[in-house]
C-alpha cells in the first residue's frame, strides 16, 4: 500500500531559474543552494503528491514525488528515493529529476579520477538498444504482407503453368520464406549501418572501475542510502567517463525498449541513472547535461530544455524506466559539447541482480 501527502508547490525553484540560451525550452542553470530549495519542484502546478513507500524495504523516508493524482502518469512510479536525504533538490517533476549537492566530497571525486586515469580509457561503447524489436517488426512485416504475397503469386503463376496439384503448396511456401529470408539479411544489414552510425554520436572515452578506490567505496554506498531498499547488487559497477575539450554525446536514452532480450545478462532494465560530476565546469564552457523534452522552468515566458550545468561533487539523478520496467522516452538526454576537459562517474540501478563483469562481485563489501 501507499500513502499519499498532499504538499504546497512554490510559484518558483532557487537555483534553477538562471538562463544559459535560447532554444526550445526555458533553460534552467542549475547552482548550488541549501534549505527549502532541495523539496522544490521545477515544473509543477498547484500541489504534488509525495507517495512515501510503507513497504519493508522503502520506510516512509524513500517517499517520491510525482505529478498531481488527477494526471499522475504510470511512467512516475519510478524506484523509491529518500526525499530527505542532505542536499536533495527537485529539478522537475513528471518526470522526477533530482540533484544532490555535496553527494561526493571533493577528495572522493579526484580518488575516482585517479582510479580512472590508471586504467585504460578507451573510446565509450554506443550500443544499438532495442535492435531486436526492429530485427523482430521488419521480418513480421515482411511475412505478414510481402512474403504472403509472393507466395500468393508464385502459386498463381504455377497454377496457370501447370495447373492445380498438391506441389502448388510448396511453391507458395518457398516464396514466402525466401522473402521472409531477404527481410532478415537485409534487417540485420540495417543493424550494423546503424551500429556504425551510432558509434560517432559518442566521442568520450571511459573505463569500469571496480568499486575498491575510496572513491567509488563512498559513491556506491551512498547511492544504496539515496535509494531505500536497493542493493548494490542491483548495480552495475561504476563508470568514469572522460570529456576532453571539443567531445560531446548526442541525445540518447538510459533504457532499452528490449530490454528483457538484450540487457538480460545484465541486469535487465536500468531503473535509474545515478551521474556524478567529478570536476567543476564554467557554465560558459558547454558540457551541460540536457534534457531536451523537458521545460527547464515553469515561471519562465520562453521555453528553453532542462540543463543542469558539472558542478564538483553533485549528482543527478533521474529514472530512464518505471519501476515495472516501462520504458521512458520524455528522460531523453545529451551531454553538451565541452570546451573544457569534464569527468563524470555513472552507476546504472537495474530491475535484476548485474552479475560480474558488468556488477561487482557478491562478496564486494566497500
Amino acid at each position: 500500500m501507499r500513502t499519499a501527502l498532499a504538499l504546497a508547490a512554490p510559484a518558483s525553484v532557487p537555483g534553477a531559474g538562471r538562463a544559459s540560451r535560447a532554444a526550445r525550452f526555458r533553460s534552467a542553470t542549475v547552482t548550488r543552494e541549501t534549505g527549502p530549495s532541495r523539496v522544490a519542484p521545477a515544473n509543477l502546478g498547484a500541489r504534488v503528491l509525495v507517495v512515501a513507500s510503507a513497504s519493508d524495504s522503502g520506510g516512509f523516508g524513500a517517499g517520491v514525488a510525482s505529478s498531481p493524482a488527477s494526471t499522475r502518469d504510470p511512467l512516475d512510479d519510478h524506484v523509491p528515493i529518500d526525499r530527505l536525504y542532505d542536499g536533495l533538490r527537485q529539478l522537475h517533476a513528471s518526470p522526477d529529476v533530482f540533484l544532490v549537492d555535496d553527494f561526493l566530497t571533493s577528495d572522493e571525486c579526484d580518488d575516482i579520477v585517479a582510479a580512472a586515469r590508471a586504467r585504460d580509457m578507451s573510446q565509450s561503447p554506443v550500443v544499438y538498444a532495442g535492435w531486436t524489436n526492429d530485427v523482430s517488426e521488419i521480418v513480421s512485416t515482411a511475412a505478414s504482407g510481402p512474403a504472403l504475397w509472393a507466395g500468393a503469386l508464385a502459386m498463381l503463376a504455377g497454377a496457370n503453368a501447370n495447373g492445380p496439384g498438391p506441389e502448388l503448396a510448396l511453391v507458395g511456401l518457398g516464396a514466402f520464406a525466401l522473402v521472409v529470408a531477404v527481410a532478415g539479411a537485409g534487417a540485420g544489414a540495417w543493424v550494423k549501418l546503424r551500429e556504425a552510425s551510432l558509434r560517432s554520436m559518442r566521442t568520450s572515452t571511459s573505463c569500469v572501475l571496480d568499486g575498491t578506490s575510496k572513491g567509488e567505496i563512498a559513491y556506491v554506498r551512498n547511492a544504496e542510502r539515496l535509494m531505500p531498499g536497493s542493493s548494490f547488487a542491483t548495480f552495475e559497477a561504476p563508470t568514469a567517463i572522460r570529456y576532453a575539450p571539443g567531445q560531446k554525446l548526442a541525445p540518447h536514452f538510459d533504457a532499452n525498449r528490449g530490454a528483457d532480450a538484450e540487457d538480460k545478462e545484465r541486469g535487465g532494465q536500468t531503473l535509474a541513472t545515478l551521474l556524478v560530476y567529478l570536476n567543476d565546469v564554467d557554465e560558459d564552457a558547454g558540457g551541460e547535461t540536457i534534457f531536451g523534452r523537458l521545460k527547464g522552468n515553469a515561471s519562465s515566458k520562453q521555453e528553453s530544455p532542462l540543463r543542469v550545468s558539472p558542478k564538483k561533487g553533485q549528482c543527478l539523478v533521474f529514472f530512464p524506466a518505471s519501476s515495472s520496467g516501462a520504458f521512458d522516452a520524455r528522460v531523453e538526454h545529451e551531454g553538451a559539447e565541452t570546451k573544457v576537459e569534464k569527468w563524470i562517474c555513472r552507476i546504472w540501478r537495474h530491475q535484476n541482480v548485474v552479475n560480474p563483469p558488468f556488477g561487482l562481485p557478491p562478496s564486494w563489501g566497500g
